[in-house]
């Protein structure tokens, strides 16, 4: 087998990579590092099992959401990853502490509670798989905020993309039928906040080890649920269990995304993140007895459609093939 590589090249303007962390992409290309077909591989079975792992850990939260606050369920997971993160790897704590990029990940860690507070608060009101449908137009926005924030170009097709991706998510929120604004707002802004989440990092351009990102997103979830929260105790070594489980859920999502990316270009693994609507529908299904409306699923496809539509055209200039 020959070892095959691929060199990573990113162009200077565009439209925006459809997908969060492009900047694990940018850093790989300016240090010139190569992947390979095999690391490749790997990256996309890694994250592959992320999207898995994170679709596991949302119905696991939305059913825990009745014997628990949403605040109280994002302590504990946030306080199991801490508690994983310095168990794998103890000198990730004094990385944090020397590491010039920690306020730059911590302010990017409080889009993403306010991401997972939005997703959470509105599965509590509409089923799982129609608040995903909404959440999966983050993608989308990146493109919009990617222009004042970022200073991007970007073209026709992208904005086509971006206004069918729109029509689907209102054919989603089913306005026609019984539209509920709440939820269905709260849905949005998770998509609204990972977007702004997304551009941060690609803004920032952190560069820190898997487990000094884990630690620093882990600490600063902590202290801002651990303030906002109502403590209820558990009732049984079975809800002990599953507050165990829900941080562990959440670990391994993380491990398996952000080491896939270190793996994989961020332009092969954008399109495996509308997997996650296969996942939840499957989950919520099984677990909820939700079934998908035709209205959810319309909306699923131009989303999807939208999303591959933008991985395409933002990837009009393809990797380039050597052989070693």
């Amino acid at each position: 087998m020959s070892n095959e590589t691929i060199i990573l090249s990113t162009p200077r303007e565009g439209p925006a990579t459809p997908q969060c962390l492009q900047v694990h992409e940018e850093n790989a290309a300016t240090s010139s590092v190569t992947i390979t077909r095999e690391k490749t591989a790997l990256g996309i079975i890694l994250v592959c099992g992320s999207y898995m792992m994170y679709s596991m850990h949302y119905a696991t939260m939305t059913w825990m959401g009745d014997l628990f606050g949403v605040w109280q369920l994002i302590f504990i997971r946030s306080f199991v990853m801490v508690v994983a993160t310095l168990v794998i790897k103890p000198a990730a704590c004094r990385e944090v502490i020397k590491s010039p990029y920690k306020w730059a990940t911590a302010l990017r860690a409080l889009f993403q509670i306010a991401c997972t507070f939005c997703f959470f608060a509105a599965a509590k009101l509409m089923p799982l798989g129609q608040v995903t449908t909404l959440y999966a137009t983050a993608p989308l926005i990146i493109v919009v905020l990617s222009i004042p924030i970022l200073g991007e170009k970007v073209g026709r097709a992208s904005w086509a993309a971006v206004v069918m991706g729109m029509i689907g998510t209102v054919i989603a929120a089913n306005p026609a039928g019984s539209l509920n604004l709440a939820p269905t707002l709260l849905a949005f802004a998770s998509g609204l906040f990972w977007a702004l989440t997304v551009v941060y990092t690609r803004k920032a351009a952190t560069r820190e080890s898997t487990q000094a990102q884990l630690l620093t997103t882990g600490l600063v979830f902590c202290l801002v649920s651990g303030l906002l929260m109502d403590w209820t105790m558990p009732a049984s070594w079975f809800e002990i269990g599953m507050c165990a489980i829900l941080g562990i859920e959440i670990v391994l999502a993380q491990v398996l995304f952000l080491e896939g990316y270190r793996l994989a270009p961020a332009s092969l693994l954008a399109p495996l993140e509308y997997q996650s609507l296969i996942w939840v529908s499957i989950l919520g299904f099984l677990i909820f007895g939700d079934v998908p409306t035709l209205q959810t699923v319309m909306g699923a496809t131009l989303i999807v459609a939208a999303g591959l539509l933008l991985t395409l055209y933002g990837n009009r200039r393809k990797p380039a093939m050597t052989g070693d």
